[in-house]
């Protein structure tokens, strides 16, 4: 993984704990360091809203709001139009933030009053609470924060949109909902999954210059996967054959849901799995086979030398929770028990899983959306979106397997870490992705990769595949199928 903090993800206490002192090992105070937030602040607005000329600036008492100070001096100093609204209560200015209110002043800045017509502005810059928003938002802020969702002005968010929880991704009761998120010091894991990706808007990154002591002092909370950061697959030998890449066996496919096994075992197929056996619903078969040929179509009564024969196991993708997809179930799974041999559960085996929870293994890849984590943990998809590390934490421990909690950022269980999955797009959120993910995944894992690397470049690659499809074509009216392709020009880069 790249060695960058833009690839690593911080909680804001391990921020708040540690760049005091990353700021002392370089020989700067924390009022030059609140400098340079302001300054990066400027940069972004200048080269993010470049047609901006009138700009309000709205700061709260705390260092954010110092930011907010800085920035508005700055930008007064090149000759915008800056009205600066301070909402805190100015008696519980820190001493750096008192600062950079004077500095304000003495550039010939005044401080006004909310509220403000909000038609004089074309930026509105949000300097107003940062990291240090615990429970529900306080007045003046949810008045102020309800106001500014109901117009279509730009908001430059410093940080962190004011009423995030930077730790989740929660709103604080009501979130501001940011067009650009400049983030300072370290990238907060709020920021880079669910809802949190939505108020964050456009991400970027200050280090402000202590990257490197910073870095030597915390431990990331989490890492952030793109793509194009990791290792392409090795070259294969010249003298390959195609019972050395793998042998997968995909089982779902129940009656009338022959299309999610055949997206998975397509997939598996453009992701370089040596051979694809397909275990579906016996009428099924003419129609998953059909247009395919390149498929295998297994039987059900072979079941038993199915299994032994695969290097590999998917199950899930159209199983559906009747009592053949049961049986099926029982029969894996308790196959697995015995053999250890990599399986990825998917899409209904989740939720016949949840029904009668049990402890998996290390080899074995859960792939749940929020709905099905919140069944396999007993708790609402609410309650899973409001804290996505603490459902991937908490689904680890409880079945000790390999988890990806797909969804804007996907999140991924590693051996020591957890991931944020970069890539992907809202034209993704369709029928027939999953499956084509445990796909990618299963066919990774057929070839040998083990199941917690094959999770993470899985769902990276998966997911950059949707980034071409997109690129492409566009997000509206975007077919898991259109994938295909892509997924095999990224399998051999």
């Amino acid at each position: 993984m790249p060695a960058s903090l833009a690839y690593k993800a911080f909680t804001a206490e391990q921020v708040h704990q540690h760049e005091v002192t990353a700021a002392k090992h370089v020989g700067i105070s924390m009022y030059e360091l609140m400098e340079r937030a302001g300054a990066a602040a400027f940069v972004t607005l200048q080269s993010e809203f470049p047609q901006a000329r009138r700009i309000l600036v709205l700061s709260g008492h705390g260092n954010n709001g110092g930011d907010g100070f800085v920035l508005a001096r700055m930008a007064k100093k090149a000759g915008l139009k800056v009205c600066l609204v301070s909402l805190g209560d100015q008696s519980k200015f820190s001493p750096d933030t008192l600062q950079a209110c004077n500095n304000w002043q003495q550039a010939g800045g005044e401080i006004s009053c909310w509220p403000q017509p909000l038609a004089d502005f074309d930026l509105i810059v949000d300097a107003m609470l940062g990291t240090g928003t615990k429970g529900q938002l306080r007045e003046p802020y949810a008045s102020v924060i309800k106001v500014l969702k109901n117009t279509d002005i730009p908001v430059l968010s410093l940080d962190v949109p004011s009423g995030l929880l930077a730790d989740s991704g929660a709103e604080a009761g009501i979130a501001l909902t940011a067009t650009h998120t400049l983030t300072f010091v370290g990238i907060k894991p709020g920021l880079v999954t669910g809802q949190g990706k939505q108020f964050s808007g456009k991400l970027s990154f200050a280090d402000l210059g202590i990257a490197e002591s910073f870095g030597a002092l915390a431990t990331p909370s989490a890492h952030i996967v793109d793509f194009t950061q990791l290792s392409p697959l090795p070259a294969r030998p010249l003298n390959s054959h195609k019972g050395a890449f793998g042998r997968l066996l995909c089982l779902g496919g129940n009656l009338g849901m022959p299309g999610a096994i055949r997206l998975t075992g397509e997939a598996a197929l453009r992701t370089g799995a040596g051979l694809v056996n397909v275990l579906c619903h016996p009428d099924n078969q003419m129609l998953v086979g059909l247009g395919r040929p390149e498929l295998m179509l297994a039987q059900q009564n072979q079941l038993t030398a199915l299994l032994d024969w695969a290097s590999c196991l998917v199950l899930g993708p159209g199983l559906g929770q009747d009592d053949w997809a049961q049986q099926l179930f029982d029969a894996v799974l308790t196959y697995q028990q015995t053999s250890h041999k990599p399986l990825l559960l998917d899409a209904d085996a989740l939720n016949l899983l949840a029904k009668v929870p049990r402890k998996l293994s290390c080899n074995v890849v859960i792939t749940p959306h929020p709905g099905e984590a919140g069944r396999l943990l007993s708790i609402t998809t609410q309650q899973v979106q409001a804290d996505r590390y603490a459902a991937l934490q908490q689904l680890q421990q409880q079945y000790q397997c390999h988890v990806v909690l797909k969804g804007a950022g996907s999140l991924v269980s590693g051996q020591d870490h957890c991931y944020v999955i970069s890539n992907g797009n809202p034209g993704m959120a369709i029928p027939g992705m999953g499956d084509l993910l445990s796909g990618v995944i299963g066919a990774l894992m057929a070839q040998g990769m083990d199941s917690a690397a094959a999770a993470v470049y899985g769902a990276s690659l998966h997911a950059a595949a949707g980034d071409l499809a997109a690129q492409q074509h566009g997000e509206r009216g975007m077919m898991a199928s259109d994938l295909l392709p892509f997924i095999r020009k990224l399998v051999n880069r």
